[in-house]
């Protein structure tokens, strides 16, 4: 028997909207949730509420965008492969590759904070020294992501009803923190504090800022996973949005009371110069310990392993489906398309996305490390969807376009060497790729250059533009009238390489069903 039809004589588990809600709720209550009241403060002072509702909005928007294509293209990895359905695979490389390589680096910083974390609570040297982590950190991290492997490697009916159990005690720590903290200490005079101290207001501009410095998009960025999953989902067109929707509105309610509950508890005369000038290591455990709570210290602690955890290998198991999309879509080799007969998904991709976990983290120093680049990947991959949603239903490039500009604004938010290093490595990417596709697929030098030039232009004009806000709005408008125009998606369309049909109920799914 064949792999397609031992897999299309299988009736493959789908999963309910409730269980694809817990799915990206649980990617949301991460390792971000452990640091980002305090980042958010540091840099938005009283706008850090905004902050979060802004990105809130803005994920949802992206989420939104991503749900139109679901309603046509119900396949597994659509956010990888977005682009390359509305134009072609190669036009949609950049994309897709920002897009798998943000989710995976997660991976491996989820670990990261893991034992970040456990090291702050042992207050030894053993696991962390120099705010990096030894030889023993690493290892320790190493396992913890083998506990990722082994939850995913047994396909999405483990994962879910694991999740479902996580997803409860992630939302519950929170909670029980928020609680806790309001009753222990809640200082009001703490909320006309700035971050400089109170000679200095801040602005709106402060809340935009910490959106992408104080990592409320890497935060936030689980809200995509129900997407990857939508093949195994029942009823994507309709549980798809629903669940991008309620997951990031529950999500944002849990970060605005942990904003609340944190910058209230802080005690006044430590940020007598700004909340700028706070700085906890481990903050939400170092302030229960200040405030004398150490049963919530404690719980924690044991919490830094369990939401991180529960986002390592949600990310694992949605980095593994985007990895076969891209491969579906010959960007990467066909090898690791082929799909698991008994449990429905590519083991191969699965084990290629943790080994390369293991090597960034084994070779990355700490998780404010990558998180800032981690979400100038994201921010890309973000931009597939409504350039992608445009193509495929016109009507809406009007919504599009706007999402587009914002995106394209935030960009200017990263710092010049994160932004000068995604976009090398996205440029030798495409080199590489393009290289393959020349000498091996006998595709010509100048559809490659007609279909890779727009985007790679429009990112290199972003890094010069540098923080000069019109001139980036004005450019990222042009480039998603261009991408998005009927003319240039039916030329994209008219040299689209042949892709690798998808198993089973992804064979009518990358026919379009309702493209209007």
């Amino acid at each position: 028997m064949s792999d397609e039809s031992a897999v299309a004589s299988q009736k493959p588990h789908k999963i309910s909207l409730f269980s694809a809600t817990a799915l990206s709720a649980t990617a949301m209550v991460g390792s971000g949730w452990l640091f980002s009241a305090q980042l958010n403060a540091k840099l938005a002072g009283n706008y850090a509420f905004l902050s979060w509702i802004l990105a809130g909005i803005l994920v949802i928007g992206v989420g939104l965008c991503i749900s139109q294509i679901v309603s046509v293209y119900p396949v597994r990895g659509v956010t990888t492969r977005s682009s390359s359905l509305s134009h072609n695979n190669i036009f949609g490389m950049p994309f897709a590759f920002a897009n798998w390589f943000g989710v995976m680096v997660v991976i491996a910083t989820e670990a990261q904070a893991t034992t970040q974390y456990l090291s702050a609570a042992l207050k030894s040297s053993y696991l962390m020294d120099n705010d990096g982590l030894t030889v023993h950190g690493k290892l320790l991290a190493l396992g913890i992501l083998i506990i990722y492997l082994i939850i995913n490697f047994f396909g999405i009916k483990l994962l879910s009803k694991v999740n479902n159990i996580i997803t409860v005690l992630k939302i519950f720590t929170p909670l029980f923190t928020i609680g806790m903290l309001l009753l222990a200490h809640f200082d009001t005079s703490n909320f006309s504090m700035t971050t400089q101290g109170s000679g200095t207001s801040d602005t709106i501009g402060s809340a935009l800022a910490a959106i992408v410095g104080a990592g409320l998009i890497y935060s936030y960025n689980g809200f995509q996973l129900s997407a990857a999953f939508a093949s195994e989902i029942k009823n994507p067109a309709r549980n798809v949005p629903l669940s991008i929707i309620l997951s990031v509105i529950m999500v944002m309610g849990v970060y605005l009371l942990l904003q609340l509950a944190f910058m209230g508890a802080v005690p006044h005369q430590m940020i007598a110069n700004g909340w700028a000038s706070l700085n906890f290591h481990s903050p939400l455990m170092n302030l229960a310990l200040l405030l004398g709570i150490n049963f919530l210290a404690l719980l924690l602690v044991a919490d830094s392993i369990v939401s991180p955890s529960g986002t390592g290998y949600s990310y694992l198991g949605g980095a593994s489906r985007m990895l076969y999309a891209m491969a579906a879509e010959g960007q990467m080799p066909s090898w690791f398309a082929k799909l698991d007969p008994v449990y429905n998904f590519s083991k191969r991709s699965m084990l290629i996305n943790f080994i390369l976990a293991a090597l960034v983290l084994w070779n990355a120093k700490s998780w404010a490390s990558l998180m800032v680049i981690v979400t100038g990947y994201h921010l890309i991959g973000y931009m597939a969807a409504p350039v992608s949603m445009g193509a495929i239903k016109p009507k809406t490039r009007i919504l599009g376009i706007i999402l587009f500009i914002i995106l394209g604004l935030f960009m200017t938010r990263l710092p010049s060497n994160d932004m000068l290093m995604m976009n090398s490595s996205i440029l030798i990417l495409l080199a590489i790729y393009g290289s393959i596709q020349v000498m091996v697929k006998n595709v010509k030098f100048s559809t490659l250059f007609a279909l890779n030039l727009p985007f790679i232009t429009y990112l290199w004009l972003i890094y010069f533009a540098g923080h000069n806000l019109i001139f980036a709005g004005i450019i990222s408008a042009l480039f998603y009238l261009l991408v998005s125009s009927a003319a240039y998606v039916k030329y994209c369309q008219s040299h689209k390489a042949g892709s690798i049909a998808d198993l089973h109920e992804d064979k009518a799914a990358i026919t379009p069903q309702t493209a209007t």
